[in-house]
């Protein structure tokens, strides 16, 4: 299987001329001019390592309970305090990390670009187990009720055990000759594991031994070449007790009933990053750098925030009332979730910022950078 990366196809799209051996990246636009309404406040800042020098790495850092944990692209890993950013434990793996970062089962867990798979104790920071799946992992696994799961980029989910990283059960399906570089994260609710495909396809397997309960299309494949053709699901779907949203790149973002599997709803929207929500909206940004609000009960339009084209966006993070998404200079800017205006921006690295920001208590934001700095921010009218 061939993989290309999610920027170079959002470039290719964005010029217009995917058949043109002259490729012309869209200029990013300019920083919007307004007026502040709210104060951004570092409450700390540390740095782990490089974050990562490939394009495509979004090594996301994970709160769990007051400690946040991270990777970097060299294999450390560190846990941090989430009010101070104390460092409580680093470890250096010695090998190259490509998918951070997971926690759960009393385990940190980090995957490998040659499929392997390594757990950490959650309170000291030593090695548990390593294991080994079929290919590179790209997003963190996921841990729950005594299984680590795992998602590779040719297709595969594997179970393992969280005690010792045995092979419990592994899926398998057909992918594409051509996907984007990078996978969905699985994602674990209750006794199942959702996760997304190259294929344009989400699924519901058991947790206990893999079994696939129930698949359904997020797009169909077109177009008249592979790159047209392209429908990978990247973004971890969302789910709420009734519902479960998905979506695609050159898709759709769907709204299924998580008891009857009907589709309630569905846009044309295309997106290879994650998703966020409230109670009112669902959160992301486009291939071409828009965020954009959807209603969760009927997938209408709320707002689109225009004026961040090109400049390719992490995906977004709901921080309190506002709606938080990096960009490539290392910017936070912070939305209102009510109609998508501009209410504050903060410079919070030098290198890009790819990894989804991680929510916290009080109004703490968690921002990773490429160029390893793990920030702390909170937003407010005034400190």
């Amino acid at each position: 299987m061939k993989h290309v990366a999610p920027l170079l196809v959002a470039a290719l799209v964005l010029a217009g001329c995917a058949s043109d051996s002259r490729i012309e990246r869209a200029a990013p636009t300019p920083l919007a001019e307004f007026k502040a309404e709210a104060e951004v406040k570092e409450l700390w800042r540390t740095h782990i390592g490089l974050w990562g020098d490939a394009s495509y790495l979004r090594l996301v850092p994970v709160l769990d309970g007051d400690t946040v944990y991270a990777a970097d692209a060299r294999g450390r890993v560190g846990a941090f305090t989430a009010d101070s950013g104390r460092r409580l434990w680093k470890t250096r793996l010695k090998l190259d990390v490509t998918g951070a970062t997971g926690v759960g089962a009393d385990l940190v867990v980090v995957g490998t670009e040659k499929g392997d798979v390594i757990a950490l104790d959650k309170a000291t920071g030593n090695e548990a187990w390593r294991a080994r799946v079929s290919s590179e992992v790209l997003a963190p696994p996921a841990a729950q009720a005594g299984v680590v799961v795992v998602q590779t980029v040719d297709g595969k989910v594997f179970g393992l055990s969280a005690k010792d990283g045995k092979r419990l059960w592994s899926h398998s399906r057909g992918e594409p000759g051509l996907s984007l570089r990078g996978t969905s994260a699985p994602l674990i609710v209750g006794e199942h594991v959702l996760t997304g495909f190259a294929s344009g396809k989400i699924a519901v397997l058991q947790l206990r031994d893999g079994r696939l309960l129930w698949e359904l299309p997020v797009a169909q494949p077109r177009g008249r070449n592979e790159i047209e053709r392209l429908v990978d699901v990247d973004a971890a779907p969302l789910v709420t007790p009734d519902m479960l949203f998905a979506a695609s790149y050159q898709g759709k973002v769907i709204a299924v009933n998580v008891g009857t599997g009907r589709i309630v709803w569905s846009r044309d929207v295309s997106t290879y990053n994650g998703m966020d929500m409230d109670r009112n909206n669902i959160y992301l940004s486009d291939e071409h750098g828009q965020v954009l609000a959807l209603d969760r009960r009927s997938g209408a339009s709320v707002w689109r925030q225009e004026k961040l084209r090109a400049r390719m966006l992490s995906a977004p993070t709901v921080v309190g009332g506002y709606v938080a998404v990096g960009d490539f200079e290392g910017y936070v800017h912070w939305l209102a979730a009510d109609d998508g205006r501009f209410v504050a921006r903060s410079k919070v690295s030098d290198a890009p910022i790819l990894a989804k920001a991680v929510a916290g208590g009080a109004g703490a934001l968690y921002v990773a950078g490429q160029d390893g700095v793990l920030s702390a921010l909170r937003i407010g009218a005034n400190f």
